[in-house]
């Protein structure tokens, strides 16, 4: 069958042309065109037609996941092509073992002849034998750039130069130097509205739908806008104004980058050799280098709307949504107070620890109060520093930084003795583990019993070691009190006339509220509820108390 194609001048040839990024990196001078080009005139010297030309612009030859491959690979099995032509053997790809399969399995066994132009190599023909040596260098070579080029974007990254092909949605690169970032004004603003919605207490979701009611338009329609790439999306292809529907990584991805905060962030993700992608690395891992662009977030609202984000949680089983979500937590484990309701004929609506609610008493205690309970106290805290503020706000900074000092000093003592004891427990926790491992080497417990016990300690391990890490983080110094005091002041001032309560208030105003386990003291049930404000903190702890 395959004689016969030296002499058919009806033979459908597909041409195949391929450019990676690290090829243009590298200065390669053989573009898409001039590939498109050669081939062509080749086709049409033979005598051939031209079936279809298939094109991947930036795509690596490492592994077969490029569109229009895949689609040359569809129209092979369709028996629609007779033959298919590439530059060289690299074009066709660089893995030695998937590129050895389609030229020495998938063509023949589908009647489909392939030629490679400049290295000679025609499956028609008896001599190639040197074909699958080729793929091996091809594939050495291509794991050498990619060691060199590796290195090369550490060494830019470090240097605090941009390294991506795409600048960060709501920036652009300079004209004049294509490491540097550059603020843009159509899409700035966009970024901006999206941290706005996150520190009104609005979570990924949310702030998806507020973007798709006010018709803002995706990064990759941006794109497109500005010739940057040619990517439509799937909802754009399929359902009407797909173009504002967002992705809700998207959405937390810009979020949580310290890029809006004029830093540049890289080697965000893992990569390995002819794998790609295989996970996001901590944000511990990335480089990160300060002050490199101008900012289009500041810092408070930074670390606001992710603290806020960060706390959020869904809504109640019912469809209902605390006020309160992401802000009330538990000061002994530090996770949320989830939204329930009781068994009493009123059903009436309560917060309670999550750690308890999923684990029982073994790693935390209830923490409960009731919702309408709660909201009283908040909303009659925020009238009370409404009314002090507009009385005298002289005489709030002089007492808030009067109390500072103390207020710091006892709390980092108490942090650094909460750190102490879960890191205690955490070594405890470690012994147990390896004093069970070695029961169960010894078969003094089953299989199950192992696995239950060993899951049981693991939870808690995690449980206390995220906790340890909050802790930490809250010995970092902050901000001088007279810059956030001011602050404050001028949004307490706004709520001077305050009758009711709201999320977009709540998250405007207070950062988080602790509630402690319930005490008694002289016969009365006692309870501390700690409301931290935005730029201040705790400005009273306040009792409550209950009849027995």
């Amino acid at each position: 069958m395959l004689k016969s194609q030296i002499y058919n001048a009806s033979l459908q040839a597909a041409i195949y042309c391929r450019l990676s990024k690290d090829d243009e990196q590298k200065g390669e001078s053989t573009s898409i065109q001039n590939q498109r080009d050669m081939l062509e005139h080749y086709v049409k010297a033979k005598g051939w037609n031209i079936f279809d030309v298939y094109v991947d612009d930036g795509y690596t030859g490492l592994n077969t996941n490029r569109p229009s491959f895949q689609r040359m690979i569809k129209d092979v099995e369709d028996k629609k092509i007779d033959i298919v032509i590439t530059k060289d053997l690299s074009r066709l790809g660089r893995n030695y073992l998937q590129t050895g399969y389609y030229t020495e399995t998938f063509f023949p066994k589908n009647g489909v002849r392939y030629i490679a132009v400049n290295d000679g190599v025609d499956t028609l023909q008896d001599n190639n034998e040197i074909v699958p040596f080729k793929n091996v260098l091809n594939e050495f070579y291509s794991r050498d750039v990619s060691k060199k080029m590796k290195s090369a974007y550490v060494t830019r990254a470090r240097q605090g130069k941009f390294t991506g092909c795409l600048a960060p949605f709501g920036y652009m690169k300079d004209k004049e130097d294509g490491h540097l970032l550059v603020i843009d004004e159509e899409t700035a603003p966009i970024v901006q509205k999206i941290f706005e919605f996150a520190l009104s207490g609005y979570g990924v979701q949310a702030i998806r739908r507020k973007l798709y009611d006010l018709k803002i338009p995706t990064p990759a329609w941006w794109n497109r806008k500005k010739g940057l790439r040619n990517v439509t999306t799937k909802l754009e292809q399929t359902v009407e104004g797909g173009e504002f529907w967002w992705d809700c990584t998207t959405i937390r991805e810009i979020i949580q980058s310290p890029v809006y905060l004029g830093h540049t962030a890289s080697q965000k993700t893992n990569h390995q050799f002819k794998v790609g992608w295989l996970s996001d690395k901590p944000i511990e891992e990335w480089i990160i280098v300060e002050d490199t662009h101008e900012p289009i977030i500041d810092q408070d609202t930074y670390d606001l709307a992710n603290e806020k984000v960060k706390n959020r949680k869904r809504p109640f089983k019912t469809g209902e949504e605390s006020i309160f979500a992401g802000i009330v937590k538990c000061p002994d484990c530090g996770k949320a107070l989830n939204l329930g309701r009781n068994n009493s004929k009123n059903r009436e609506k309560l917060l309670t620890c999550n750690t308890y609610r999923r684990y029982g008493k073994a790693l935390c205690t209830q923490h409960r109060i009731y919702f309408d309970t709660l909201y009283q106290i908040v909303l009659k805290d925020i009238q009370k520093n409404a009314e002090i503020a507009l009385k005298d706000e002289h005489a709030i900074i002089r007492a808030l930084e009067k109390g500072e000092e103390q207020e710091d000093k006892e709390e980092q003592i108490l942090i650094a003795k909460k750190i102490e004891e879960d890191s205690k427990r955490v070594a405890e926790l470690g012994a147990k583990v390896e004093k069970l491992y070695d029961d169960w080497i010894d078969k003094k417990i089953s299989e199950s019993n192992f696995q239950r016990i060993l899951e049981k300690t693991q939870r808690e391990q995690d449980i206390i070691t995220e906790r340890i890490k909050e802790l930490t983080g809250k010995l970092s110094v902050e901000e001088p009190m007279e810059i956030n005091v001011y602050k404050w002041i001028e949004l307490i001032k706004k709520h001077k006339n305050i009758k009711k309560l709201d999320k977009e208030t709540l998250n405007e105003l207070i950062s988080k509220i602790y509630v402690h386990e319930k005490e008694v003291v002289d016969g009365e049930i006692t309870q501390i509820i700690e409301i931290h404000y935005n730029f201040i903190g705790n400005t009273d702890s306040l009792q409550v108390s209950y009849n027995l």
